[in-house]
Order: C-alpha cells, then structure tokens, then sequence
C-alpha cells in the first residue's frame, strides 16, 4: 500500500513532466554565484575595500534579475502590467514615496514598524524558502524525492482556477527549506534587519519572487513603465531638493523609523564623503534591480517562444523510428522498412515543430485579459538562444556602473534608473536593430501563463485520483 496519490488528468502529468530550470545544473551553478557574493560580502578585509561595494551590488543584482527570469519561464501563473498600470505606476509610486517621507519628517515617532516587522518576516520566511526549495530538491539526494503528501486546509491556497487545494506533494527537504526561511527572517527581524547580509539575502529573493510572478505585456509597456519611473527617479532624487528643499529620496532610503529589505547594502569605506556620507552603508534600491529586471525577464520570455528544441525534434524522431520498425511485420523489403521508419519519423519531427509553432503563436497573441492561458512550455533550449536577454544584462552592468562612477565623481546620491533604463532599453532595440526584427519585437505579447508544474505539486479537492498502489 505504498506510493503517493496522483492525478488522473493528462494536463496534470504533463506539467509535472515539463522542463523546471531550478531543477538544472544552471539553476545550481547560479544559487552558488549567490550565495558565494554574499559571503564575499562578509569578509571584513574585503569590506575595507574603496568601491568593494560595486561588485558586490553588481554581483547581488545581476544574479537576482537572472534567478528571478528563468523562475519565471515556469512559473504557473504571471500577473500582467498593462500599458495604463505601466503608466500610473510612476504616479503611484511617487504617492508612496511622498506619504512614506511625510511619515518619516512629520510623524517620526509614529511606531508602524512593529506591523512592517510582521510583513516583512512573513514575506522574508516564505521568499528564502520557496527560493531554495527546488535547488535543495537536487542535491538532497533520496530527501529530495516527492515522498511526502501534505494536507492543506481547502481555505488556505486557491489554484489558478479558484478551487481550493487540499493537499500537495512534499519531498523531506522542502521541511529543510522551511525551516532554514523562519530561521533567517527570525535573525533579521531580532537584530532589527541591522546584518546586512540577512538584509540582502531577504531582499533578493523577494525581488525574485516579484520577477518570476509579475510580467510586463509588451515591449511597448516595458519603455512607458521604465521611461515613467526614470522620470520619476530624477524628480524625486535632483528635483525635490529645489521643489521641497529636501531630497526626499534619500531621506527615506536612509532612515530609521521604517526598515526593512527593501534595499541592498553594504558597509560604508572610511573616510566617505557626499550627501549620505553619514549613512554607515552604501545602498542599492530594490527598485533598481526589480524595474530593470522586469525587462530582463520579459527579453528572456521573447527568447524561450522562439527558442527550437532539436534535441526533442530528435528524440521523438528516434522513437518513432524505432516504434515503426518494430511493429512492421516479416516480408517486408529494406526499401519498405526504410520508407516506414523514415516517414514516421518524420511525422514525429513534424509534430513537436508545430508544437513550438502554436507556442510562439500563443505566446505572441495572448488574451486580451490581465490574465491569460497559454500553452507555452519552456524547455532547456532557451539556456544556448537567449538572444536578448543576454545583451540586456550586459547593458544592466553598465548602466549599474556608470551610476556609482557618477556618484564617486560627483559625491552625490545618483538615481540609478537614469543610467539603467536608457542602457537596458538601448540593449533591447540595438539588437533588434542589428537583427532586422523591430518589428517582430514591436509586435510581441506575452502570454500570462506558461505551462509548469509548482514547487508543490498540487492536487485540487475535485481533480480524480488513481487508488495507492
């Protein structure tokens, strides 16, 4: 009476079938970049270092963004920014940003951080464990396997349908995971997110949850969202001081009565100078990452609907070959056994090329909807073909250091989004350029939805199961 309950629907088995990239090697290789950057950080001669912090944030930000995208080809369910939220978005967040600096100039001694402590931990626990569950599945060995079946009470998750989901599928290092995200939030939150590599290890894998679940529609939202909230970074950065005589930016950045990991930081050289020289850290804003990250992710979604799979063009192939050979009967000629298995193996090959076709007809005429299905599914071919993606993150780097070469010339805070975006966008349209193919990614829509299984395989209360064996 062993083994695990199952699902008896073919969309069911074929998303637990589909290609996961935290299941691979370069899932693995990544999550060690990571986690070896933060542990660089903590090396006190190297903090010691003019400019140490560059690297370091280059380091932490790149390999968030690059997490956070290739989740995202998996992901079940995307939330799509259209081209009105991109852009109230920078209207929305400079109503933020002002309320948060009113509350920090006027209302100081305001006690909310007990409520943004509980939000924080909560998120905290929940991204550091969802973010190494499926690359600690891999190399837990045997603790690895799905072996487990957690129930779940019908009121706490909801599928992408609005069904409840009552049970999901657990492999004994998911506990592991678990465990080691309540352990981290709890030390950040008793040492009041004051140990900075607590503080980034959160914040980076928050802004890889944002990335892998939120999406933008087209390349045309992606430059009215990124040109808005550069528009928006300048003003709140150089022109608030002339307007409010304050730089309300970096009032709220550097602060005290609201912490949390919303920033990346990273101690501060002796002997420092300019606007926030009496700030014991340098600091990236989560913003900075997250924004030019949501571009990245989109680039590499454009990549994955035209990438081709000939290693499964291939396999099936192969396998109609030698299904069409095997069921040929005695007396046939060589001339028919080569005519048999030659066209069956072409009809397979035929099939899985089509199959990517309607992908990419999916993938670029979604629904009209915030949400929408699709019937894309990532394979690991996108890892040799990501043709914009990789330029775009190129342009992230340079951007990111032409941002703090101004900030060390000028001694003055730098909204990075000035140099970000026209680097990142200019990645974008350069390549486009040099590949004749503006029109194609003027023309792109992404699809809300791609097809992939969660990190828990879930099982719906009504969804029918084959008995235990």
């Amino acid at each position: 009476m062993g083994g695990k309950l199952t699902t008896a629907s073919e969309p069911a088995r074929a998303e637990a079938q589909a290609w996961r990239w935290e299941a691979s090697e370069d899932a693995q290789w990544a999550y060690g970049a990571f986690f070896a950057t933060l542990a660089l950080g903590q090396v006190p001669p190297l903090q010691a270092l003019r400019l140490a912090d560059l690297p370091y944030f280059m380091g932490l930000a790149t390999l968030t963004i690059y997490i956070g995208a290739h989740r995202g080809l998996a992901s079940k369910a995307r939330q799509q920014i259209s081209l009105r939220q991109g852009a109230l978005a920078p209207v929305a967040a400079s109503a933020a940003l002002f309320g948060a600096y009113l509350l920090v100039k006027w209302l100081p001694d305001l006690n909310l951080q007990t409520l943004f402590d509980a939000y924080f931990w909560l998120v905290g626990a929940l991204a550091v464990a969802g973010g190494i569950a499926l690359p600690l599945r891999r190399t837990a060995g045997s603790l690895g396997a799905t072996s487990l079946r957690v129930r779940l009470p019908r009121w706490l998750l909801l599928g992408d349908d609005g069904k409840p989901i009552t049970s999901a599928d657990a492999a004994p290092s998911d506990f592991a995971a678990a465990l080691f995200g309540l352990a981290v939030a709890s030390v950040d939150l008793a040492y009041g997110h004051k140990i900075f590599g607590l503080n980034n290890m959160i914040a980076c894998l928050i802004a890889t949850d944002i990335l892998q679940l939120l999406g933008l529609r087209s390349f045309r939202v992606a430059a009215v969202l990124l040109a808005g909230l550069l528009a928006y970074d300048v003003f709140w950065v150089f022109g608030s001081p002339r307007v409010l005589g304050d730089n309300v930016m970096l009032a709220v950045a550097t602060s005290d009565v609201l912490v949390g990991p919303t920033r990346l930081l990273f101690p501060r050289a002796a002997g420092g100078v300019g606007e926030a020289s009496g700030f014991p850290f340098s600091l990236l804003g989560l913003g900075d990452v997250v924004v030019p990250g949501l571009l990245a992710c989109l680039t590499l979604r454009f990549d994955a609907s035209r990438a081709t799979d000939m290693r499964a063009r291939a396999a099936a192939a192969a396998e109609a070959l030698h299904r069409a050979v095997g069921a040929s009967g005695p007396g046939l000629s060589d001339d028919a056994y080569m005519c048999a298995g030659a066209d069956a193996a072409a009809a397979a090959y035929d099939t899985v090329a089509d199959s990517e076709a309607e992908s990419r007809r999916h993938m670029q005429d979604g629904a009209a909807g915030a949400r929408a299905c699709s019937a894309f599914a990532a394979s690991d071919a996108v890892l040799a073909q990501r043709t914009y993606f990789v330029p775009t993150i190129a342009a992230y780097v340079l951007g990111l250091g032409l941002a703090f070469v101004a900030n060390a010339i000028t001694h003055l805070g730098q909204p990075a989004l000035l140099y970000l975006v026209p680097a990142t966008l200019g990645a974008v349209g350069g390549t486009a350029l040099l590949r004749g193919e503006l029109d194609r990614v003027d023309a792109f829509t992404d699809a809300a939805q791609a097809l992939g299984d969660a990190a828990l395989a879930p099982v719906r209360a009504d969804e029918p199961r084959t008995p235990p064996t």
